[in-house]
């Protein structure tokens, strides 16, 4: 039964940041036949059970990217910093604490985490529904190991922005402290890109691919998020895994890049690389540049778990029934960091879940979807009773 947008008070948290996505996606994510769409208003979330009965039966209905996530040190400062960007909105309210199995779905060996501050950014005026950014500093426990150093360590290495001038941000950006790693970007106007880091050292990929027209006036001109780029030891076993998971769209990446090119990277060498741009064949059609960099290559892995980390270290992925995801994927033997948690109100209860895939690298891929219902567990008996903190309002 589809919910009428205007409900949305006293949804779930989990809800009112769905709702934008699956409104992106829609039921026409499945179907060939568009009809005009209503009135803000008028709309409703679509029927994810309609969405299951229509997918054949190895599908497991992903749908599109939700955000990835990063974790930060000082989560003030660092929300000053994506404002800058463009990431004017977004949305919090998630608890601070949460249950045992929430803590095992990401890994953890604790019988609560503990969150400092958490929100899921919004790029203002995105070209794409993938651009989010699920901004967290934890408390308990947190590793405060830096982010990688470069973008060709395997691994979540950075995502893309799309600028309309990318002259204009860097010289902005420059001017307030960002670091680039190169002086200049790597192309001619119209084509071209250069990476900085943040606050952090986080590596982000900023990019021009029209001749530049931003407005004169803005600081900033980033548009969208156009990819997310993982690095990976086997190309074609990874190809493989993230076909399987519905990126089925190809498109090949030059093998080889000049030292001037090399450069933009931070690299002192040209370079050697088999990779693809892969994107999703439905839903918001969002791209992964998948890359295993031949030379130089870096032979340290991605991140371990736990996933709380400073860096990108997971990307949100909806599927269309969680339970009937998981099912399929362990049928086929693929691994999975935990079982299923409720999410994310603390009470086990909930109607969404998540759970976290690991790619052939160790690289988290979290499923997030409807759940079936049941009864919550409670703490270990060697835990204390659960406490939900929530934030500030």
């Amino acid at each position: 039964m589809d919910i009428p947008l205007k409900n949305l008070e006293g949804k779930s948290t989990m809800k009112k940041i769905l709702y934008p996505l699956a409104l992106a996606l829609s039921v026409n994510a499945f179907a060939d036949n568009h009809e005009e769409a209503p009135e803000p208003e008028e709309m409703t979330l679509p029927d994810f059970s309609a969405m299951v009965q229509m997918l054949p039966e190895d599908d497991i209905g992903l749908l599109g990217r939700f955000h990835f996530a990063t974790g930060t040190t000082d989560f003030d400062a660092a929300r000053e910093f994506y404002r800058k960007l463009g990431y004017g909105t977004s949305q919090g309210g998630f608890p601070l604490t949460n249950t045992h199995q929430m803590a095992q779905a990401l890994g953890m060996d604790v019988c609560q985490y503990e969150l400092v501050k958490g929100e899921v950014l919004m790029l203002d005026d995105s070209l794409n529904s993938s651009a989010a950014i699920d901004l967290l500093q934890w408390k308990i426990p947190f590793d405060d190991a830096p982010p990688y150093e470069l973008p060709n360590h395997i691994g979540m290495a950075y995502a893309a922005f799309l600028t309309t001038d990318l002259a204009a941000d860097m010289a902005y950006l420059k001017s307030e402290g960002v670091e680039f790693l190169s002086d200049e970007p790597y192309g001619i106007p119209g084509d071209r890109f250069a990476f900085f880091r943040d606050p952090e050292g986080i590596l982000y990929k900023l990019m021009e691919t029209a001749p530049p027209h931003g407005d004169p006036e803005e600081d900033m001109h980033i548009v969208a998020m156009p990819h997310l780029g993982i690095n990976v030891s086997d190309f074609d076993t990874s190809l493989a895994y993230y076909k399987r998971l519905g990126y089925t769209n190809v498109k090949p990446l030059p093998e080889t890049g000049t030292l001037e090119e090399a450069r933009a990277y931070g690299l002192d060498q040209p370079f050697k690389i088999k990779g693809a741009d892969i994107s999703l064949g439905r839903g918001d059609n969002n791209v992964i540049r998948l890359v295993q960099w031949i030379e130089p290559f870096n032979p340290e892995p991605a991140y371990p778990p736990p996933i709380n980390r400073i860096g990108i270290d997971r990307i949100a992925l909806p599927v269309a029934h969680l339970d009937r995801a998981v099912k399929i994927l362990k049928d086929e033997g693929l691994e999975f960091l935990s079982e299923v948690a409720p999410c994310c109100s603390g009470t086990g209860e909930d109607e969404f879940g998540i759970v976290h895939l690991i790619d052939p690298d160790g690289v988290f891929l979290e499923l997030i979807g409807t759940i079936d219902k049941r009864k919550s567990e409670p703490q270990p008996a060697h835990c204390p009773p659960l406490e939900i903190k929530m934030p500030a309002s």
